[in-house]
């Protein structure tokens, strides 16, 4: 029978414990991508500060126009508000964006920056709210321009702190332009002033670093709790739950943009005969082979998941017609007919494909692998037989179980290998 994944394997070849270090480092760059990506997201949940803060800004410019006559302070209030409906109109797009596809790492990276821009740009803002107040003689225009940037100081600190890059230049922005505006003034008070503005600056980079590092925390613990509930737990691949969720996402963008994909179903051969001679331990450093050979043949949004024993399955988007398809299944059988060093010994196993295509062949998964499997029994029945619409590839003879101990498993002639394209 099949190992469950618990048996470790004995003397296992320095190039296994080595693809299990990758397999983690994939596993943890994963987690910290998904990390990542729920930062975006949260950056672009923060609608009210950002009403709050434009309006601040627009009252306090025309306040201080109306009790001063001048005219420099209301127009920055202006451009502050102006900024600030640039920044709601690019939440909504981002929430637009989002419904169509889901945020990849790629695409964070972008919105990211995007919402920096408006952040940024609000800092500059206040700041330069801040010394046009500060060169003006009331003095009640210095004391709301302080009001004003020790609230903005605040408020972006506590909510973007998430991503602390962003929310240091927006200070420095905003503050440093103030500190050197009070000391323009040149006395005690406004020297006071300025060093209460450093205080808080740097004072504030404390909390930046405690609300990213305590977010992050909390984020990576949910990443990885949730990607376990996902995950096969000896290959690290898709389980049949994430399997779901991925075709779901895949089926949208087919409703949505017209994109066809396939469903693979790929079944190793002669598996067991390799797990009976050689034992479990081994058996299970073959599918974690297996499983690495599968994903790096996959694009962004493909995905090869693993649903039991030696069975698996691939779901390839962005299929425009049957001979993207039936490239893909090539390589696949290629890839995994190579041979498999593991403990001294030289595997050679084969593979069985079947595919179905969406939406020809279905739209729902259940019919999409009913389909894909039936194709991939009738290629086992029939081996050296070629169906109607069938493509031939060319499989490696599998490991023979009766090679002497000490002898190098041989590879006999080829056999043709059929899958439904």
């Amino acid at each position: 029978m099949l190992a469950t994944g618990t048996e470790e394997p004995r003397n296992v070849h320095p190039s296994a414990t080595r693809r299990r270090l990758e397999i983690k480092m994939t596993l943890s760059s994963k987690v910290a991508n998904t990390v990542y990506i729920e930062f975006v997201r949260l950056l672009y949940t923060a609608r009210w500060p950002i009403a709050v803060v434009g309006a601040a800004i627009l009252m306090v410019g025309l306040a201080v126009g109306r009790q001063t006559g001048d005219l420099v302070a209301p127009a920055i209030g202006i451009i502050g508000m102006l900024v600030t409906v640039g920044r709601l109109a690019l939440c909504v797009a981002f929430d637009r964006t989002v419904q169509r596809r889901p945020l990849d790492l790629a695409s964070a990276k972008v919105w990211e920056r995007r919402l920096a821009i408006g952040v940024i740009a609000t800092g500059v803002c206040v700041g330069g709210f801040a010394v046009r107040c500060f060169l003006l003689p009331d003095l009640t225009a210095h004391m709301v321009a302080g009001g004003l940037v020790f609230g903005y100081c605040a408020g972006t600190t506590t909510r973007f702190s998430i991503r602390p890059w962003i929310v240091k230049a927006s200070l420095g922005v905003s503050v440093i332009p103030a500190v050197s505006a009070a000391l323009w003034n040149f006395d005690l008070m406004h020297a006071a002033q300025a060093l209460l503005f450093l205080i808080f600056f740097f004072g504030g980079f404390e909390l930046i670093v405690y609300i990213h590092d305590t977010t992050r925390e909390q984020l990576t613990l949910r990443a990885e709790a949730a990607h376990l509930a996902r995950a096969d737990v000896l290959t690290k691949l898709p389980n049949r739950l994430r399997l779901a969720e991925h075709f779901e996402e895949t089926a949208a963008r087919l409703r949505r943009h017209k994109e066809g994909f396939a469903v693979i179903g790929v079944d190793l051969d002669f598996f067991k005969e390799a797990n009976d001679r050689f034992g479990h331990a081994t058996g299970d450093e073959l599918l974690r082979m297996v499983a690495t050979r599968l994903t790096g043949l996959l694009r962004e949004h493909d995905l090869a998941a693993r649903i039991g024993g030696d069975e698996f399955v691939v779901i390839q988007a962005d299929v425009s017609d049957r001979r993207d398809v039936e490239r893909l299944c090539r390589r696949i059988v290629e890839t995994l007919s190579a041979p498999y060093a593991i403990d001294g010994h030289s595997i050679t196993l084969g593979a069985s494909l079947g595919t179905a295509i969406a939406p020809d062949d279905g739209t729902s998964l259940d019919d999409l692998l009913a389909k894909a499997d039936a194709a991939l029994y009738a290629v086992k029945r029939n081996r050296s037989g070629r169906t109607s619409g069938a493509a031939a590839a060319r499989d490696a003879a599998p490991l023979a179980p009766d090679v002497p101990d000490g002898a190098e498993p041989t590879r006999g002639a080829p056999q043709p290998l059929q899958f439904h394209a």
